[in-house]
């Protein structure tokens, strides 16, 4: 549970960074802004994957720990 739980952090990261890049997209990069914005849509992408296969990782993990607790009981 704690990997899907960090793999989702770790995507909502990813996410947050590379929307603060395309939200400068109207700077020059001299003054700060991105050279090139294909990075950063590629990282919406792969961030969004993240936090999907991460949040699958923890609904399977719940699951399980919900079948061994019924089975304990």
């Amino acid at each position: 549970m704690n990997s899907g739980v960090q793999g989702i952090q770790r995507g909502y990261d990813m996410l947050n960074r590379s929307a603060d890049q395309i939200a400068k997209a109207n700077i020059p990069p001299e003054q700060g802004g991105p050279e090139e914005l294909y990075t950063p849509m590629t990282e919406q992408i792969s961030g969004k994957v993240q936090v999907q296969a991460s949040a699958k990782v923890v609904e399977a993990a719940s699951e399980t720990l919900g079948t061994l607790i019924d089975i304990k009981v």
